[in-house]
């Protein structure tokens, strides 16, 4: 935990990225959402370049190379390899280009990678150049005012500021600020509801996870239920 953690407090966790489509096998469960059942932004999520668009047969291949890369990353990653990391996703990324859309999950993966280690490198300048990219991704995937895309504004506007670029950092800081400030509106207003009335709080919210109408029904009670049949006397 990276703060004070009160009684009774609520912690909460997702699961899993939308960049990690492994929610089945790691949690043997499906997501109900509209977008996982009804594959929504799935041409998105592996889209292609349209000009000129590649034969199935090369995205097939380029799709095996990026997730070869992938473990080759993980694994120089925790020998602290970081140099061996940039490296691999400057590579990467070089092949994925005549391939991949920058929507692609794999081109976004490796974007988000090289970013992070160049800037625990404090090569902030080339950092910053592969993050604005992965964000202009990010920003046709998610809903404005979703809050993974406020985390990921708010990481490359830092990035920005500590490369020296002040305005474009101010700028998307302060973007991120207002993405996040309506996120933490929403759930105090939620917590509020939670604190009110828990039974009915999991009613509206199962709900709404399932996309149906809520059916209001009465809280349970403590008391015994009163006996519907009398023996005969």
């Amino acid at each position: 935990a990276l703060g004070k953690i009160s009684e009774g407090e609520e912690l909460t966790m997702s699961y899993i990225d939308f960049l990690n489509k492994q929610l089945k096998k790691q949690y043997y469960f499906d997501c109900t959402c509209q977008r996982c059942q009804k594959g929504l932004k799935d041409n998105l999520f592996l889209g292609v370049k349209d000009d000129p668009k590649p034969s199935q047969e090369v995205v097939k291949e380029m799709i095996q190379f990026s997730k070869d890369t992938l473990e080759k990353i993980d694994k120089a990653r925790s020998e602290g390899l970081y140099h061996k990391v940039v490296k691999l996703c400057r590579e990467c990324l070089q092949k994925q280009e005549p391939v991949f859309a920058d929507t692609n999950i794999y081109t976004l993966r490796m974007l988000s990678t090289v970013s992070e280690v160049l800037s625990y490198l404090q090569a902030f300048e080339e950092a910053s150049h592969y993050a604005r990219r992965m964000v202009d991704g990010y920003m046709k995937l998610y809903h404005p005012n979703n809050a993974q895309l406020g985390m990921a504004i708010m990481r490359t506007g830092l990035t920005n500021w500590h490369a020296g670029n002040i305005e474009v950092g101010h700028s998307m800081i302060c973007k991120a600020y207002g993405i996040l400030l309506a996120m933490r509106m929403q759930t105090e207003m939620e917590l509020r509801m939670f604190q009110q009335n828990e039974f009915m709080y999991h009613k509206m919210r199962k709900a709404a996870l399932n996309n149906q109408p809520m059916q209001v029904m009465a809280e349970p009670s403590k008391e015994p239920a009163p006996a519907l049949f009398h023996k005969k006397q």
